[in-house]
């Protein structure tokens, strides 16, 4: 058997070391656009602002590949799939043949259409190339520009501020974190962002970029700010490209069944570029989540290995992440637009403590926590698993 899989992320990685614990003989080839090991990528910024040392980002050496006997081809792009014939068309000419392939292509940013931006030296972070231009470029003192108010873009927002840049994050929404927040919630994180250096733009469409001896952004407003580092951090989409001319079914993923194959068949997919239908959505859902990421490609192993497994959880919009002594986890349905749905809040501006819990037929569809999350994970479950919350309802609205 010969399986192929397209990326080395953290689909990629853990779907080639389940196929060799299940299958000790077969081959296990993972092609990659990048240079380097697997990588953990939502640590980039910490090692962009200092707080993490490159080498601590890498998840495996080369060594642990050539142990697991995984072939593992570096700095090669895919040009073409042929799924009739079961093979790979490398860039650089070399043919590889599959019987079971997995597309763990993961996404790539998101870059908006702006007058002049495309002319200008603007950065991403997205893989660890990225952020080693980003911190090279870092100079102390000079005016760094977020285009994003995501978790990443925060993120991004404080690492650069950490090496003693001004940092200014602009974002085009009336919020910060608009994906994973509400108005209270974000209203909170504001202050503290603020309080902590970084200035925040809201509600700012950018309709032009100066690249020339001044450099600046202006908006829809006619406001101008200047920058010496613009840094896009507006979001991603899965990387489809190489699927375009094939029977590989897309929409804003790869499309896939509760078993991770998608409408070709020995043609799987797994994390951020899968598709793949979820209890808490009852219908598709994208997989942008790391530890999704790492469970599809388990689960993808399994079934590439002819052992079936199905593919039951989803957690949508989740995130957790940690501004100075703030701690947040969001997940879920967080601004229920229907009358139907119980919401649970409690808040302390002061402590920056706020606690949001959507229910709907005793079922928690979604949370903020803010501040205290002592007891966040035991609700992230109810969610991830899509159980009763009968049996501590009473708790919640107690305040306990």
């Amino acid at each position: 058997m010969r399986y192929v899989i397209l990326g080395n992320g953290a689909a990629g990685i853990s779907a080639a070391e389940t196929l060799r614990s299940l299958d000790e003989l077969s081959e296990i080839t993972i092609i990659s656009e990048e240079n380097v090991p697997t990588y953990t990528k939502f640590l980039l910024p910490d090692y962009v602002g200092g707080r993490l040392p490159r080498e601590k980002l890498f998840l495996r050496s080369m060594k642990n590949y050539e142990e697991n006997k995984i072939n593992l081809m570096l700095n090669k792009k895919v040009d073409k799939i042929d799924v009739e014939n079961k093979c790979i068309k490398l860039n650089c000419g070399t043919i590889v043949e599959y019987d079971k392939l997995l597309a763990a292509t993961g996404a790539k940013p998101v870059i908006p259409k702006i007058d002049g931006l495309e002319n200008s030296d603007y950065l991403t972070i997205n893989t660890i190339t990225d952020a080693d231009i980003i911190r090279n470029r870092a100079s102390a003192g000079k005016n760094a520009v977020i285009v994003g108010g995501g978790l990443t873009g925060v993120e991004t927002a404080y690492a650069l501020k950490n090496l003693g840049m001004n940092t200014t994050i602009v974002e085009r929404e009336d919020s910060i974190l608009p994906q994973h927040l509400d108005s209270m919630g974000s209203e909170i994180f504001i202050n503290q962002v603020q309080e902590d250096g970084i200035d925040v733009l809201l509600s700012k469409n950018m309709v032009f970029v100066s690249s020339g001896e001044e450099k600046y952004v202006e908006f829809s407003d006619g406001e101008k700010i200047k920058y010496d580092m613009l840094v896009i951090a507006i979001g991603t989409r899965p990387c489809l490209d190489i699927f375009e001319g094939t029977e590989i079914k897309c929409q804003r993923g790869v499309l896939v069944n509760r078993y991770l194959e998608s409408s070709v068949k020995d043609v799987y997919a797994a994390g951020d570029v899968s598709e793949s239908q979820s209890y808490q959505a009852r219908g598709y859902v994208s997989g942008y989540i790391w530890s999704n990421a790492l469970t599809q490609g388990k689960c993808a192993a399994f079934n590439m290995a002819g052992q079936p497994k199905e593919f039951t959880t989803s957690e949508a919009a989740s995130s957790a992440v940690r501004l100075r002594d703030v701690p947040l986890i969001s997940m879920g349905l967080v601004k229920p637009d229907e009358n139907d749905f119980e919401v649970v809040v409690e808040l302390d501006k002061e402590s920056n403590m706020y606690k949001k819990i959507v229910l709907k037929d005793n079922k928690v569809k979604g949370m903020i926590f803010i501040g205290d999350v002592k007891t966040g994970n035991i609700i992230a479950d109810y969610i991830r698993k899509y159980k009763d919350i009968s049996d501590i309802k009473h708790l919640i609205f107690s305040g306990s």
